[in-house]
């Protein structure tokens, strides 16, 4: 280990033993961990602005060092055999050079050990079309399409693209091939590299984010095409505002259009919001899901996304599910309490607390 990145070094190990998601690190300021959604301070000295520069000079490649020069911001993922992977954004500052860094799994969690509805493990079979995954920043998007795609890989003799920003975890080639762009440093942007996919043989396409009704039509497009698309997208883990935000990326004499391409090519939408375990162990995924039928496609077409709750909730067979069903089965099975089920809903009336506690308070 390099003596001159030490500290920062000893805040990341520390932060792997004690469980944090995420480090910040402010020059003048000190650092913090977000440990299971709370910040959390550092006791310490400042970390001088040298340090952090000798870090992301150590650690992120020339490309996204000129970018960090030239916009003031930059990504990038380092992995060493200590730390494993972490996923640094690197910011300019008043007094020099910020960093906000994500602690990344060491290796491609198993799709069992995400402990998402059975149903999700589905979405690995299908042959073609579009399945969204949505959710705030840091709700494990990207987590779980990766171990969705780590399923089709080991089971199934596929051509797989994925298109990120930056590469968070490495597919080895296993029953499927796997190519991996990184944008900026392959591809200059999502939307020529699903282009330049489409050439490529795809079966699989990863987008890792949907930025502009340009990448929104060419995702699209590799749908109608007979692909299977997954794309994360950052929303809230509603379904509605999900569709909302997408067709409103499009122009106003585009969006009817856009509906129908979206309904015809839209086959699941699954939403992710990350609760505190009530034992104070970790965090448990809550998970709204979307698999459409022809109502909801209906719905879709005819602009009437507000419907869509409705079209959930009577789709349970089918898999569907709002995030106040899946919150009020974790507290019913006593994994999380009231007060956070209620702070991750938009509807907490729709919540319905089944845990023991909550039956004896009753009787």
């Amino acid at each position: 280990m390099r003596p001159d990145v030490r500290r920062i070094v000893e805040l990341l190990q520390r932060g792997r033993e004690r469980q944090a998601s995420d480090l910040h690190i402010e020059p003048g300021q000190g650092a913090a961990y977000r440990i299971f959604t709370r910040i959390e301070r550092v006791p310490g000295p400042p970390i001088e602005p040298e340090e952090i520069g000798t870090f992301i000079d150590w650690t992120l490649d020339k490309l996204s060092r000129a970018r960090l020069d030239k916009l003031g911001m930059a990504d990038g993922v380092f992995a060493e055999h200590q730390l494993g992977s972490v996923r640094i954004h690197a910011s300019r500052g008043k007094n020099g050079s910020r960093l906000a860094i994500r602690f990344l799994a060491r290796s491609i969690p198993e799709l069992e050990s995400l402990r998402l509805p059975p149903v999700i493990e589905t979405l690995a079979s299908l042959r073609s079309g579009l399945v969204l995954v949505v959710g705030p920043t840091g709700c494990g998007k990207s987590t779980t399409i990766a171990s969705l795609l780590d399923r089709i890989n080991a089971s199934d003799s596929k051509h797989i693209i994925t298109l990120e920003d930056p590469i968070e975890y490495q597919h080895a080639w296993l029953c499927s091939v796997v190519t991996q762009y990184e944008i900026g440093r392959d591809v200059a942007s999502f939307t020529d590299g699903v282009r330049g996919a489409l050439r490529a043989d795809p079966d699989v396409l990863f987008i890792g984010e949907l930025r502009g009704f340009e990448t929104v039509a060419a995702c699209l497009q590799a749908a109608e095409t007979g692909h299977l698309v997954f794309a994360a997208l950052h929303t809230p883990s509603e379904t509605s505002p999900a569709i909302n935000r997408i067709i409103g990326l499009f122009p106003s004499n585009e969006q009817e259009r856009a509906r129908h391409r979206m309904a015809d090519a839209l086959r699941a939408i699954v939403g992710l919001r990350l609760i505190p375990l009530i034992d104070g162990s970790g965090l448990r995924a809550a998970v709204e899901i979307l698999m459409m039928t022809d109502a909801s496609r209906r719905m879709l077409r005819d602009g009437a996304t507000h419907q869509l709750r409705g079209a959930i909730a009577s789709s349970r067979k089918e898999g569907s599910q709002t995030l106040e069903m899946h919150l009020s089965e974790l507290l019913a099975r006593g994994d999380i309490d009231a007060a956070a089920a209620r702070a991750a809903s938009c509807y907490p009336d729709e919540l319905r607390d089944l845990s023991p506690a909550a039956t004896r308070r009753r009787y």
